[in-house]
């Protein structure tokens, strides 16, 4: 009887380590930001929202960073019943408060960009919203696997 009673003692044990050795860490908030580099900006973003609202059905805007060259390219077809493509290249810059400016030109001589934003990524990366710093506009991106065909 005394055997049972060890056994039963040690498969308690057991039972209780491997239920705290299972215990899953509690996720990070899914609005926490993380730092904005180039290295964190990398890859292919899909246009979610625009002013808060999602975008028009068959419309899109998708970009794509290259940390590498701090290059990107653009698609998108919102200012046109045509799809457009634009290059170009990106700056980040950490700002004395703390936030982060994005930037950047247009190849070809067209120029700067209209506007600097304010950028924040949080959701572990995989969201980013852009703020303008000198109209009202604000977009909300997500982060996509890759761009997908669109001529």
């Amino acid at each position: 009887m005394r055997h049972l009673h060890n056994i039963y003692v040690a498969l308690l044990t057991i039972v209780a380590i491997m239920g705290v050795g299972c215990e899953k860490p509690a996720p990070l908030p899914s609005d926490e930001t993380i730092a904005v580099t180039y290295n964190s900006m990398d890859g292919c973003w899909e246009l979610s929202h625009l002013q808060g609202a999602p975008l028009a059905e068959e419309t899109y805007l998708y970009i794509e960073f290259d940390r590498t060259e701090h290059r990107y390219t653009m698609w998108d077809n919102l200012n046109s019943m045509y799809a457009t493509d634009t290059s170009g290249t990106f700056t980040i810059t950490e700002e004395e408060d703390g936030s982060y400016t994005l930037s950047g030109t247009y190849d070809y001589g067209v120029g700067d960009w209209h506007a600097e934003y304010r950028i924040e990524l949080s959701d572990g990366g995989d969201r980013m919203q852009w703020w303008s710093k000198s109209t009202n506009e604000v977009m909300d991106f997500v982060r996509i696997a890759e761009i997908p065909e669109i001529y």
